[in-house]
């Protein structure tokens, strides 16, 4: 009986099955990634069909109107021939030619389809600002949907991946002020952040579907094992009391193969609630924090920045440019998780000495990233330069016993000074996996305990005074 697997000693995924060979020996396999992409092809094209006239109808006062129709008719027309080359060849995926012919039809339409996109984002990206901004951000949720809906053929991910991002990075950049290149920047960051999810995303089915055709092996070996016990079973009947004994061996054989069944079923369905998590857990971040930890940690900053911004040590810094800064880099204060390992990251329970030490490697890791991209800049980049020093020094201490340069007073920056006490804030007022919430009392009496040591004294201080607007923002958005 030969069956076609996946080599249980290769990686799962490699840049190289971008390839998506196609051969006898995996032809099962490269079948049943192409079937599952034909299953959710519908959808789709669908989507696809729904949100283009929404896009025109969107950019209709921002673009000639001939122009939008165009595109949007032939938007349709190439729906319409991905449409009949589906019903005409729907049912033609089990010879490697087959598979092959789907595969290249998969690649070219998502590529097709990702241009069209790109096209748009080049023909009609807006003068105003506030479409630029819906624009970016209507091309970002077609990335991120298509990278989630299609981990399942990596070629046809990528086309379409790459063929909107690249004209939209460069129609932002031939803008050529510093905005603009900032904002390209960060679109390349999103990008390559966006490969990195979809390889995992890959990797992560081609787990559940190995564990698919070995649980598949193992339940034609158990059907066949049957089929000869049972024959077995009648010539035991017919024969002598000493047979009978074989009879309860072959018998404890099946017990103990359908026990293997039984772990191997658990297996997969533990595999499956962990892919679900996983996809789910996208859109946010690697860490434990959920979305309103973001929202919450930006406005605490933002309060606590604004209340200090007419005193007389902060004055300098805190201008109404820098405090709008402040409240959009705030989520990137913990960017360097990402090189946390999971079983440290996730771990539930308290880190032991070791664990604390490479978890707080994660300031390093997300201010040493940033300031890698500053320093490929040729211009100076308040936004990048704050970000650097949030990832940096959050966990600096007033009294220099913080990580990871062990910064004291006036030396740690002032960013990183209101995300401390922000961060922290959050930690006590809200439940952990680890810990319950913390009441509005118990929260103020640890800060105040911390002025001088652990905050600077007169951000603890204007903390007090804007304490009420902290509990409106927790309550606010609390997390469910």
């Amino acid at each position: 009986m030969e069956t076609a697997f996946i080599n249980r000693k290769a990686p799962l995924f490699q840049l190289g099955d971008l390839a998506f060979r196609i051969d006898r020996d995996n032809l099962l396999v490269r079948a049943e990634q192409l079937r599952t992409r034909m299953a959710m092809y519908p959808s789709l094209i669908f989507s696809q069909v729904l949100l283009q006239p929404l896009f025109v109808w969107l950019f209709w006062e921002q673009a000639p109107h001939n122009q939008l129709l165009f595109w949007l008719a032939c938007a349709y027309a190439l729906h319409a021939v991905e449409v009949v080359n589906l019903v005409m060849q729907k049912d033609k995926l089990s010879t490697v030619l087959e598979c092959h012919d789907w595969h290249l039809h998969f690649t070219f339409f998502a590529l097709a389809s990702g241009v069209m996109w790109g096209m748009a984002a080049w023909m009609f990206f807006p003068a105003d600002i506030f479409y630029q901004g819906l624009m970016i951000c209507i091309m970002l949720g077609l990335v991120a949907g298509a990278v989630t809906m299609n981990p399942v053929h990596p070629p046809a991910s990528f086309a379409y991946l790459f063929g909107l991002m690249f004209p939209l990075i460069a129609r932002v950049m031939a803008v050529g002020d510093k905005m603009h290149w900032i904002l390209s920047l960060m679109l390349v960051l999103f990008l390559l952040l966006v490969i990195v999810a979809g390889q995992i995303l890959t990797r992560t089915f081609m787990l559940s579907l190995k564990q698919r055709f070995e649980n598949l092996e193992l339940l034609q070996q158990l059907t066949a094992q049957e089929a000869e016990t049972r024959e077995a079973r009648r010539a035991l009947e017919v024969t002598n009391g000493e047979l009978r004994n074989n009879e309860a061996m072959l018998e404890q054989m099946v017990q103990k193969r359908t026990a293997e069944l039984l772990q191997r079923t658990q297996e997969i369905e533990l595999i499956k609630d962990t892919t679900i998590v996983a996809l789910s857990s996208l859109a946010e971040t690697r860490d434990n924090e959920t979305g309103n930890h973001i929202r919450r940690t930006q406005r605490y900053i933002q309060t606590l920045a604004l209340k200090l911004k007419d005193h007389p040590r902060f004055t300098h810094f805190l201008t109404d440019e820098n405090v709008t800064l402040l409240y959009k880099i705030a989520p990137l204060h913990d960017v360097g998780k990402v090189g946390i390992p999971d079983c440290i990251l996730h771990k539930p329970g308290k880190l032991t000495e070791e664990e604390f030490e490479i978890m707080k490697t994660h300031a390093a890791l997300g201010g040493n990233a940033i300031a890698s991209a500053v320093e490929g800049l040729e211009f100076h980049s308040p936004f990048l330069e704050i970000a650097c020093q949030i990832a940096m020094s959050h966990h600096e201490k007033w009294n220099g016993s913080g990580y990871p340069a062990g910064l004291q007073g006036d030396d740690i920056p002032i960013p990183a000074r209101l995300m401390a006490l922000a961060d922290v804030y959050d930690a006590l007022s809200c439940r952990r996996v680890y810990k319950s919430a913390m009441g509005a009392d118990e929260v103020e009496s640890i800060i105040l305990e911390g002025r001088g040591k652990h905050f600077d004294p007169d951000v603890v201080d204007a903390f007090l005074e804007v304490q009420p607007q902290f509990i409106e923002i927790a309550e606010k958005y609390r997390d469910n």
